[in-house]
């Protein structure tokens, strides 16, 4: 499965309420003007949640985060994530908010 349908496949099975076809497929819009056929066709490549998508996944993934007993730290921005061999997270660095310092935290 291509990593785009594998993070869409994740998304709906955390909850992302994706509008559907009639056919029972996810509903997919055209974005950003990528046409087929050099021009000649409609590429359809965003799958879409009614007029809400970015709402919808981010409400799921809060929601997800919740369950799973996540902590929040809002006044950094996450600007890199480093992960070991076995997928899990080993480094972690974050702009802060208020001062613009950068903070690195986890083992090397």
């Amino acid at each position: 499965m291509p990593q785009r349908a594998a993070a869409v496949y994740e998304l709906e099975h955390w909850g992302v309420p994706f509008s559907r076809t009639e056919e029972g497929k996810i509903y997919q819009r055209p974005f950003g003007g990528m046409t087929t056929h050099y021009g000649k066709g409609t590429a359809q490549r965003t799958c879409a949640a009614a007029d809400r998508t970015g709402h919808a996944m981010l409400h799921t993934l809060y929601g997800a985060a919740l369950k799973h007993s996540a902590e929040f730290f809002v006044e950094y921005f996450v600007i890199d994530l480093n992960h070991g061999r076995r997928g899990a997270l080993r480094r972690r660095g974050g702009a802060h908010l208020d001062d613009g310092s950068i903070t690195a935290s986890g083992r090397r």
